[in-house]
């Protein structure tokens, strides 16, 4: 295993994650008339109301969490989108999710059973602690079942050691 790839690899999952974040930031929605000194009650009739945005939080565009060969520990990039989860999913209290924990071909059938399941309660456990209720979440492992790449290499695998977020 090429430890240099895997960082380069979480170097770019964590700008990717940071850019995608940086990207969903609030805005002004104020009526730029309001600055020139007009008020909305002094619209004319016939004109259409403007009514202020509410800001609700938006669902994290990630879905997938990676993790490190032979691990379930989240590292900061999951951890941050997971605190995205976390806000989106105490805004959408109606809103369940399940947790499906996955692995690259490398290993047992059932050791890569254990491991996803581990990945899926890693995620579950972080949003539980993080205030969503515990009955919101379910976790499930496909182990090596469903790859995200079907190739072989550490480029494939790395996309393979995941937790995915499906919402239900």
């Amino acid at each position: 295993m090429n430890k240099t790839a895997i960082n380069k690899f979480l170097i770019i999952a964590a700008a990717a994650t940071g850019l995608m974040f940086a990207g969903c930031a609030k805005h002004d929605t104020t009526d730029s008339t309001s600055s020139h000194g007009a008020s909305s009650s002094n619209t004319s009739p016939g004109s259409p109301t403007v009514k202020p945005v509410q800001h609700s939080t938006v669902k994290p565009v990630s879905s997938a969490l990676y993790f490190a060969f032979d691990s379930a520990g989240l590292d900061a990039s999951g951890k941050t989108t997971l605190d995205g989860y976390v806000a989106w999913l105490n805004d959408h209290a109606g809103v369940s999710v399940t947790i499906e924990g996955n692995c690259d071909e490398r290993g047992s059938r059932e050791y890569n059973l254990a491991l996803g399941q581990k990945r899926a309660d890693s995620v579950k456990s972080y949003l539980v602690a993080h205030g969503v209720n515990d009955n919101r979440i379910d976790t499930v492992s496909f182990g090596e079942e469903r790859p995200a790449c079907k190739g072989s290499g550490e480029a494939c695998w790395a996309q393979n050691r995941r937790a995915d977020i499906v919402s239900r």
